[in-house]
C-alpha cells in the first residue's frame, strides 16, 4: 500500500508540474516580475496597469485602444505586438517579456503564451455587476504586482469622482441611465445588459 501511495504521489505531482495549472499559480509572483517589461494583450489589462501607474512594455491592437479607449493615452515608447486575438508570438519571445496580462477567455491559447512568459487572465464582465468586477481586478492585479497602495488611490479618486457628480443626477429618480462612448464625431459606443452596441451615421453636436 505505501508502495501504490508513492507512485500515485510521484505521478501527481509529475501531473502538476506538467500542467498550465502550476504555470499560471506560479506566475502570480510579484518579485519575479519587473514592471517595465509587462505586456498587455487586451484592452482591460492596459487600462489597469496604467490605473497602477505602470507604462505596458508591450500592447496589442494599439490602433484599437486609440480608437475604443484613447484616454489614458498610450506613449509612442509601447510596442505594438500584433491583434488581440492573435498577437505575434515571435515578436513576443524577442521582447522577453517578464509577464503577460489578458482578459479571461479572450485571445490565443493560454498553452502558447506560457512557452513565451508567465501570465494571467483578468475578468471583464459577468454580465450583472462589471464596475464590481473591474474593482476586483484592479486589486487582483495589484496583489499580483504589490502595488496595493496605488490601487487603492486609484479607487479612492474614482469614488469621490463619483460623490462629486452624483448630485446632478438626483432628479433623474429611477428612470435608466444610458451608458455611451463616443468614438469619433459620427459613432458612439452603447453598452446595455450583457450587450454592446455601435450605432453609425449620428449627427453628434
Amino acid at each position: 500500500m505505501a508502495d501504490l501511495h508513492s507512485i500515485s504521489r510521484r505521478r501527481l505531482l509529475t501531473a502538476m508540474a506538467l500542467s498550465p495549472l502550476l504555470w499560471y499559480l506560479r506566475s502570480a509572483r510579484a518579485e519575479t516580475v519587473n514592471p517595465h517589461r509587462i505586456v498587455a494583450l487586451e484592452l482591460l489589462p492596459v487600462e489597469l496597469l496604467l490605473a497602477l501607474g505602470i507604462t505596458p512594455y508591450g500592447v496589442a491592437d494599439v490602433h484599437n485602444y486609440n480608437i475604443w479607449v484613447n484616454e489614458p493615452s498610450l506613449p509612442a515608447s509601447v510596442i505594438d505586438v500584433g491583434l488581440r486575438t492573435e498577437p505575434n508570438l515571435e515578436l513576443l519571445t524577442q521582447m522577453k517579456p517578464s509577464l503577460l496580462v489578458w482578459s479571461a477567455g479572450y485571445g490565443p491559447d493560454e498553452a502558447k503564451l506560457a512557452k513565451i512568459a508567465p501570465g494571467r487572465g483578468f475578468t471583464f464582465s459577468d454580465g450583472k455587476q462589471p464596475l464590481a468586477l473591474a474593482r476586483r481586478s484592479l486589486n487582483e492585479m495589484a496583489q499580483m504586482l504589490n502595488l496595493e497602495a496605488a490601487a487603492k488611490k486609484h479607487l479612492d479618486q474614482f469614488d469621490a469622482l463619483i460623490a462629486g457628480i452624483k448630485p446632478h443626477f438626483a432628479r433623474r429618480g429611477d428612470r435608466p441611465l444610458l451608458m455611451i462612448t463616443l468614438l469619433d464625431p459620427r459613432h458612439v459606443l452603447v453598452f446595455a445588459a450583457a450587450v454592446w452596441l455601435t450605432w453609425s451615421n449620428l449627427n453628434v453636436a
